[in-house]
């Protein structure tokens, strides 16, 4: 009798070990990351709309067990100053366009005691990556009144440092059906 409860004790306990183990295994723990990458801003199709320029990324990544991946931080772009300012963390939904996620920036205005004058949410652009920020992908969101020329938006590829590497990038991005 002792011996049977032994048994079912032990199997009980092995099974929750066993668990645990594959939860520890498959659960992606916070990475924190800091990369500068140069870039390439860019409009396929034209050639000379190349304006090179840096990305640095810095803060954390985390992935929770079923749910979507989201980055906590700070990215900036050299070449625009909304994003020196406070960064919406993004969520980047793996079911929607192959990871997209939205850029967004808070803008504040203060009155001369200090309170908040204004605030404005700037969303600058649709984001994507692969793995922990290898490479980026931005499509920046455009003004209606903004010439949009051939209808191809403005792209920002990292790491990039021409126009022909910034192309070989969005191709893969396309192949994973991330656009």
């Amino acid at each position: 009798m002792m011996n049977r409860g032994l048994k079912i004790t032990g199997i009980v306990l092995f099974l929750l070990l066993a668990v645990a183990g594959l939860i520890v295994w498959k659960y992606d723990f916070p990475k924190k990351i800091k990369l500068t990458y140069p870039a390439v801003e860019f409009r396929p199709g034209h050639p000379s709309s190349v304006d090179k320029t840096t990305i640095t990324i810095k803060g954390t990544l985390h992935r929770r067990l079923f749910h979507d991946e989201r980055f906590t931080g700070h990215i900036e772009i050299a070449k625009y100053d909304v994003t020196k300012s406070r960064m919406a963390p993004i969520i980047f939904q793996k079911d929607t366009l192959g990871g997209w996620g939205n850029l967004a920036y808070f803008v504040y205005a203060f009155k001369p005691s200090g309170a908040v004058k204004k605030l404005d949410i700037v969303q600058l652009s649709s984001i994507w990556k692969t793995g922990k920020f290898e490479n980026v992908k931005l499509q920046l969101y455009e003004r209606v009144e903004a010439d949009l020329g051939s209808g191809k938006y403005i792209q920002i590829m990292a790491p990039a440092t021409d126009y022909d590497s910034a192309l070989a990038l969005e191709q893969q991005y396309k192949d994973r059906d991330q656009y």
